[in-house]
């Protein structure tokens, strides 16, 4: 069996078949998702020529289940397993590290837990990493770039063997520290022409501007646009000039009063809603660069009587899993959440193996899923 840890923003998060359980608080603004059997305090002092032993195999097998699981047979990874948790041993990792150089561990910044779609994009990483043979550290920026700088400095004082970020704007010393690192860096969710090193997501800008072209297209005129309002969301800043490009483009009116910000939180949906009818009685739909603003929006136009889609429209962003289960079903884009974890983490493989030879830019693209919504 293989055994997790994932430590957020002072909770402890322990991931079981796939779900994520909550444990006892803990303060720590990192976290580690380790390999199987790296537990941090030792049961016993337990060499591998023991495991060896007990297994009826090399120290060398041994070694290679611990460091690259995938290149040893399953039937034998099993019996290795089998014999580390009866004896209790603890590979010492650091050990390693020291005399490479660098870590088996990538590390990872991602701006919120809170957030399902990364959460998705996590779960799918660290199964593609730890197939290989690698940890992920995690560590949560909450959209602050000052705090994304302070968690890559620690995670870089462990040597990871990789960087993954998320976004494509930060502080000019993160930029450094990325580029002094010598590691693959790999920034995603988002597109840029000029990536730290690779870029591996999709244009936020292009998702709205054909989202807000689409409810063009089905008849809508007065289009507001609902965001989650962080200073530092470079990828919701891109929403934004999606929706403001494809209306400008169709001669429409799209001044900033059509627009309104709030936290990411479902009761934030309904307070942009009523502010957006305040300003513009005339709104017949909103675009929501989040499905959790849209999911309070719908909520909220339900409360006071309004018909959706017929009086107003409402589109979100995301594809979460209750997008397709509200009443009437949302209507959104679709982000390839689970994909981007896992083709991040194949890039950065080959990029540490020295094997890849792919484009700098990786676009994987979006899909507008329309369903009663609008």
């Amino acid at each position: 069996m293989a055994y997790t840890r994932l430590s957020v923003l002072g909770r402890m998060l322990l991931p079981a078949q796939g779900k994520f359980a909550m444990a006892a608080p803990r303060t720590s603004k990192i976290s580690a998702v380790l390999p199987a059997v790296a537990e941090v305090v030792p049961k016993g002092s337990v060499r591998m020529l023991e495991i060896a032993a007990r297994a009826g195999v090399t120290a060398m097998t041994v070694s290679r289940a611990l460091r690259t699981p995938n290149k040893v047979s399953p039937n034998t990874l099993e019996r290795i397993h089998k014999a580390i948790d009866e004896l209790g041993f603890v590979p010492n990792f650091v050990a390693g590290s020291l005399s490479s150089r660098q870590s088996r561990m990538v590390a990872v910044s991602v701006p919120s837990l809170a957030n399902s779609v990364f959460s998705d994009f996590i779960e799918e990483m660290t199964a593609t990493l730890i197939a290989k043979g690698y940890t992920t550290m995690v560590g949560c920026s909450s959209y602050d770039h000052k705090y994304e700088e302070e968690i890559l400095s620690e995670f870089l004082g462990w040597r990871p063997a990789g960087v993954i970020l998320t976004g494509s704007r930060h502080t000019e010393r993160t930029k450094e520290m990325c580029k002094r690192s010598g590691v693959p860096i790999i920034e995603t969710w988002c597109k840029t022409t000029k990536p730290l090193d690779i870029v591996v997501g999709f244009s936020n800008q292009r998702a709205v501007y054909e989202m807000t072209r689409s409810l063009m297209d089905w008849g809508y005129r007065k289009i507001g646009f609902g965001f989650v309002d962080s200073e530092n969301n470079d990828r919701s800043m891109e929403r934004r000039r999606g929706w403001k490009k494809a209306l400008t483009e169709a001669g429409y009116e799209c001044q900033d009063s059509r627009t309104q910000g709030g936290s990411f939180a479902i009761h934030e949906g309904a307070v942009i809603l009523d502010k957006l009818l305040e300003r513009h009685p005339d709104t017949d739909a909103i675009v929501f660069g989040s499905d959790t603003l849209a999911v309070g929006a719908l909520m909220e136009a339900q409360r006071r009587g309004l018909r959706v889609p017929q009086d107003i429209a409402i589109t979100g962003f995301g594809d979460v899993e209750i997008a397709g289960e509200t009443v009437p079903a949302l209507t959104t884009v679709r982000t390839p959440r689970r994909e981007l974890g896992r083709v991040c983490a194949e890039v950065l493989l080959q990029k540490i193996g020295g094997t890849y030879d792919g484009p700098r830019i990786i676009d994987r693209g979006f899909e507008i899923v329309r369903r009663q919504s609008a």
